[in-house]
């Protein structure tokens, strides 16, 4: 679920809540669903409802002596939820499963900009222990922190559909975006070897032609 959907739900009001009733998805085809929620624009937390024990788990990084209590309230709130899309669209899925709050031991966030890292560390140690409890073990050191940064912005790099040997580095497709001359021009950095269309590089003729003429780096290179 979508982290939209699940703050809408948490914390919307009804008639926004009804334009996300996702009436054509049957939940009864899903034994889970997990998302993150946005608090303020400035803290994320991690929402995991496993339908197999009815229990709802509103998880803070940081420390929080309320969480039980949270969760507690967001499990009344989903509760709400799946009755509203039985009322409005006759949509019986999960509207049996009596979900109730939980609380899961985790690590606890130390600095003040880790949430987003923790709950997708928190999201993978549940899915590779489910159906059963994850034990989240994980470390949240500043050098954990930011191996963990890295090694999800690599994983999401390599899954990415972008191909830098035929897609622009600077808008990201074959084709530049705007209308223009059927034949494009491109230009490669010397120094990174990534490829641009010469109108996304607002370049002039005269400019791209002294450009091919000379070792020429890429706006990204010379900052």
């Amino acid at each position: 679920m979508n982290h939209y959907t699940s703050g809408v739900i948490l914390y919307g009001e009804r008639e926004l809540i009804r334009r996300q009733s996702l009436s054509k998805v049957n939940f009864d085809n899903y034994r889970a669903i997990l998302s993150f929620v946005n608090i303020g624009n400035v803290h994320w937390k991690f929402l995991y409802i496993n339908a197999d024990d009815s229990c709802l788990y509103l998880v803070d990084p940081s420390r929080n002596s309320l969480e039980q209590e949270e969760s507690d309230r967001a499990a009344k709130r989903f509760r709400e939820y799946f009755k509203m899309r039985r009322t409005c669209y006759n949509k019986t899925d999960w509207v049996n499963v009596r979900l109730r709050g939980g609380v899961l031991t985790h690590p606890f966030q130390r600095d003040g900009s880790s949430c987003g890292v923790m709950v997708i560390m928190m999201t993978k140690a549940v899915m590779e222990a489910f159906p059963n409890k994850p034990e989240m073990t994980f470390l949240t050191t500043k050098k954990e922190m930011a191996q963990a940064r890295r090694t999800f912005a690599q994983t999401i790099l390599e899954a990415s559909v972008f191909d830098s040997d035929t897609n622009c580095a600077m808008c990201a497709t074959v084709k530049p975006p705007n209308p223009g001359p059927s034949i494009t021009d491109w230009m490669q950095c010397d120094n990174c070897n990534c490829w641009f269309h010469s109108e996304c590089l607002d370049m002039t003729n005269e400019q791209l032609s002294s450009a091919q003429k000379t070792e020429w780096k890429c706006v990204l290179c010379v900052t």
